[in-house]
This record gives structure tokens, sequence and C-alpha cells, in this order.
């Protein structure tokens, strides 16, 4: 009886053991495609966190950046890679659900999760002497030629949707990355821009300004400056959201494994990625994972049609 009760208990030991001994592994590096170029809030976000994620897990990781067209370059060569849980790729929600008639479908990848979002912003070489939108409406109306900054669809569509609204003209500039779109302004390549949250310590700064927010509420960095939603011109925000990738149909136990790495890096307040999140996309992380970022998604690209529509 003694030897039936030792070996009852040796089992049951086993069973409980098991879970913790079946915890989802890769089985080689994980490639971890960046939508966006380097040094931009994508990039940095990105390599942060797979150098925390390398630390909290063991897993080795291999950031690399696929930059162009919003981040549908990366996700047209994510959507075919293996679904082992071993290719994921960080880019921004415009890129799935504002497809513009690109060969881009919701339904070819599985959505991890939201680590942050953005603080969406028209933005100004300080030295332009523009204050607001206005300012900037009323030089182009007396003259002035505005070229203006973007990095794809989504939001060259937005600037056309300001140009319609006052009435006046504007030539796009593309580039690969909020950054880029910075940069243009910064080297005068450019005398408008978007900027999704990497504006912020050149705001801080003096070098530019924030003419106006595309966020639904007013920034934390320019808490006295309108929305376009407040001046009428748009119903909805051009905030975008950066969210974590995988290919269609992956693993399940990979994209779970994954996800709740990701959100223990980010619940750690002292974690780079958690402290960078927080800095530069305030107010700080997003969770938003699964199914519930699915159907946030699908609601999106209905809500974007009319934009689609701009850039066609």
């Amino acid at each position: 009886m003694k030897r039936l009760t030792t070996l009852a208990c040796a089992a049951v030991i086993a069973l409980t053991a098991s879970p913790a001994l079946a915890e989802w592994a890769p089985k080689g590096p994980i490639n971890f495609w960046i939508g966006f170029g380097a040094g931009g809030g994508t990039d940095t976000q990105a390599r942060a966190l797979a150098e925390e994620l390398e630390a909290l897990k063991g897993w080795r990781i291999i950031p690399e950046n696929k930059a162009g067209s919003g981040g549908r370059v990366m996700a047209a060569q994510l959507k075919d890679a293996p679904k082992d849980g071993q290719t994921i790729g960080l880019a921004i929600n415009s890129t799935f659900d504002f497809p513009a008639g690109k060969n881009i479908n919701i339904d070819d990848f599985t959505f991890l999760t939201m680590t942050a979002g953005s603080q969406m912003a028209i933005l100004a070489r300080a030295d332009s002497g523009w204050k607001n939108l206005d300012d900037m409406v009323a030089a182009a109306k007396s003259g002035t030629n505005i070229v203006w900054a973007n990095w794809g669809d989504q939001v060259q569509a937005g600037a056309e949707l300001v140009a319609r609204h006052y009435g006046i003209n504007v030539n796009h500039l593309r580039g690969k990355g909020g950054k880029s779109a910075v940069n243009a302004l910064v080297a005068q390549d450019a005398n408008v821009g978007w900027g999704g949250g990497v504006q912020r310590p050149l705001v801080a700064a003096g070098e530019l300004v924030i003419l106006a927010a595309a966020e639904p509420s007013r920034l934390v960095q320019a808490p006295d400056t309108p929305t376009l939603i407040e001046r009428g011109v748009m119903g909805t925000g051009l905030g975008f959201q950066f969210l974590l990738v995988g290919p269609k149909d992956m693993d399940p136990e990979a994209a779970k494994a994954i996800t709740e790495a990701v959100h223990t890096v980010l619940k750690n307040k002292d974690s780079k990625t958690a402290k960078f999140v927080t800095k530069q996309y305030p107010p700080g992380p997003l969770f938003t994972s699964g199914d519930a970022l699915l159907e946030q998604l699908r609601a999106n690209l209905v809500a974007n049609q009319e934009m689609i529509e701009l850039v066609k």
C-alpha cells in the first residue's frame, strides 16, 4: 500500500509539473522584423523589447528592419513566413487596417498585442514663425509652397483632408517611418510634417512646433492646441497603435507565450521598453490583444474607407 501511495504521489507531481515542462520555446532564433527604418520609434521600441525578451525568456531574437510603404513591405513578407512563432513583426495598425488597395489583408495575420499608441501631430519648424494651423493655412494662401512630409497612405490622406478642408494645395513627400518626416523638417526638405511621437525631444528643445493634434484628444506636449476633430477637419483621429503580429494560423502556443512575455516586459515600469513608450508615447503601454485587437482592426477598416478613396 505504501508503495502504491508513493507511486500515486509521484504521478500527481509529474502531472502537475508537465505544463511547465511543456511551455513553448522556439527551436531556434526568433526573427523580429521591424516595419520601419532605423532610429524611429518603432525601431527603438522593437530593439529594446527584443533585448528584454531575451533576458526574460532566454530566447535568441534577431531584429531586422524591413522598411517601406508604411510597414507593408514587412507585412507582405510576414504573411508568408513560417507559422512556428519564430518570425514576428512590429508595425502599426494602419499597416493592416488602411490597405488602400494594397496586397494586405487582415485575415492573413495573427495579431498578438498592442504595445503603445501615438501622439500624432502636424509639425513645422519653429523658425517658420507659424504658431498654429491657421498660420500655415494663411501662408499657403499667400503663395508659400507647402511640402508635407509623411510615411504612408493614411497620413498622406490626412494631409489631403486638411488641404481640402482649408482650400489649399500641398505637395507630398513620402519617407520611411515617422523619423523620416521629422528628418525632412530638420533638413528643410519639407515645411510641414506628421509626427507620431518621435518629435517629442525636438518639440521640447524648441526646434519644432505642434500646429494641430491628430488624436481624439489634445496632446500631452500641446494641451492648448486644438485637435483636427475640434477644428471640424475630420471625424476621427489619425493616431496609431503599435502592433506585434505573426503570420496567419501561427502556432497558438507560440502566440500565447510571446504575448504573455511581451506583457510581462511592458508591465514592468522599470524596463527599458516600458520607460521608452511611457516617455515617447504617453500615457504608456497598451495591452489589447488577440480577438479584441482583431475586432478593433476590422472596425477601423470600415471607418477608414472614406480616406482610402483619397489615395487610390
